[in-house]
């Protein structure tokens, strides 16, 4: 599939990287809650060439296997008066724009915990990272071979995850990597993925979502426990720094994730589809996920100082403080969700090999058959030529009888070729 780019971007996007190498001096002081994170770390590493069943296709039309509810202007007067075809290619490039921001903050996860593991003063801390950055590179690679083979389009970097990396690399602590990428990229990618595998129909999504998403449990797990700690001993000169850099962020992914490069693209009229997409319930219900996880997690952290608290309150937000974190999306629930999930596929697959190879031996016995048969007649018409005094005679018969075999078992497989228009391979509209 060939992969087209609506909003390509000119350069790579790039960053002066601040900080300073730590090589830690203490290697026999120990935290257990990140030991067991970095175990679990080493334990859950996963292929995807393997776990995932990259087979299997998707609806060309609605690759993520979504409710058209989902995309956010559906239901709206400007949505209604689209063709049934534009609908379709709306679906496709929603789908991009949404799976090719995970794609970037993926990367950017990867450059980020690079940060902390060489800047991070604890040696466990470095491990733990060590085990992320595999996971970040994991994801990378699935997410962009999932627009590369399944979507067929890429989107280039949002404004306001532009201005969260740039904000998060070029300062020089370390703990502002975590804050950044931790706290709040894991929490936004995490209520992306909790949507997609609660409500998409695809199997192929499902599975990819729920193995992601034990990864990020992990990440969010590592943020909490460091930053904590690391929050009690700041004085309030230094959290208020941090707390600013919170709000800039909250605001900025609240108010500039709209999807504005979708409808600048497709030309249904920007603006229109910026001020649907503002009120459209799917929206508001993305919000509602990503802001029940970062306002516990600030809260848990230490980050919520005055300032917090009024600009989560105009957000509308200040009420999911209140809430723990829900059972079903904890770092032991994700994981567990995801082994049932690993069990139940590869029984799955043992199932279809076995099936497999009965049909082959069936095949081998029918074959066997035949080829006994085939026997039993050349033998009977070689009886019959025994009778002639030619000996060339009776060779010749001989020869013919296994020509005949041969051309019997021989016979290619007739293989009807159907072709058929893929959608996926049309110019997106411009």
């Amino acid at each position: 599939m060939t992969v087209t780019t609506p909003t390509p971007a000119d350069t790579d996007w790039t960053a002066p990287l601040g900080g300073t190498a730590v090589l830690a001096a203490d290697y026999d002081t120990h935290d257990q809650q990140l030991l067991r994170l970095y175990a679990l770390g080493k334990q859950r590493q996963w292929n995807s060439d393997s776990r995932l069943d990259w087979s299997r296709p998707v609806d060309p039309d609605n690759p993520l296997g979504m409710p058209d509810s989902f995309v956010w202007i559906a239901g709206s007067d400007l949505w209604d008066k689209l063709p049934t075809a534009e609908h379709s290619v709306l679906r496709r490039h929603a789908a991009a724009w949404a799976s090719s921001q995970l794609l970037h903050g993926e990367q950017f996860s990867l450059v980020a915990v690079s940060k902390i593991a060489q800047t991070a003063p604890e040696a466990d801390a470095k491990l733990f990272a060590a085990t992320q950055i595999m996971d970040e590179a994991r994801h990378t690679e699935v997410i962009n071979r999932l627009l590369t083979e399944k979507i067929g389009l890429r989107y280039g970097l949002t404004g306001s995850l532009a201005s969260l990396f740039e904000n998060v690399v070029q300062d020089a602590r370390w703990d502002f990597c975590a804050l950044g990428v931790q706290v709040v990229l894991e929490n936004l990618a995490l209520a992306t993925l909790t949507v997609q595998r609660d409500r998409t129909t695809e199997p192929l999504i499902r599975s990819l979502t729920t193995y992601v998403m034990q990864d990020e449990a992990r990440h969010v797990a590592f943020g909490r426990i460091m930053l904590r700690r690391t929050y009690r001993d700041l004085t309030s000169a230094e959290l208020r720094e941090r707390e600013d850099f919170v709000v800039e962020s909250c605001w900025s992914l609240r108010e500039g994730f709209v999807g504005e490069a979708i409808w600048n693209t497709l030309d249904y009229g920007a603006q229109e589809c910026i001020a649907i997409a503002r009120t459209s319930p799917a929206l508001r219900q993305y919000r509602r996920r990503l802001f029940m996880r970062i306002v516990p997690a600030l809260r848990d952290i230490g980050l919520f100082g005055p300032a917090v608290r009024d600009a989560l309150e105009k957000m509308g937000v200040l009420g999911f403080a209140e809430l723990d974190e829900s059972p079903a999306d904890s770092l032991d629930a994700l994981d567990a969700a995801a082994e049932e999930l690993d069990r139940s596929e590869r029984a799955a697959r043992q199932a279809e090999i076995e099936q497999i190879a009965e049909l082959g031996a069936a095949a081998e016995a029918a074959e066997g058959a035949e080829a006994a048969g085939a026997a039993e007649g050349e033998g009977a018409e070689g009886a019959g030529t025994a009778g002639a005094t030619d000996p060339a005679a009776r060779a010749q018969n001989v020869r013919e009888t296994r020509e005949r075999r041969t051309s019997r078992t021989n016979r290619p497989n007739r293989v009807t070729r159907v072709t058929r228009e893929d959608p996926s391979d049309q110019e997106p509209r411009r």
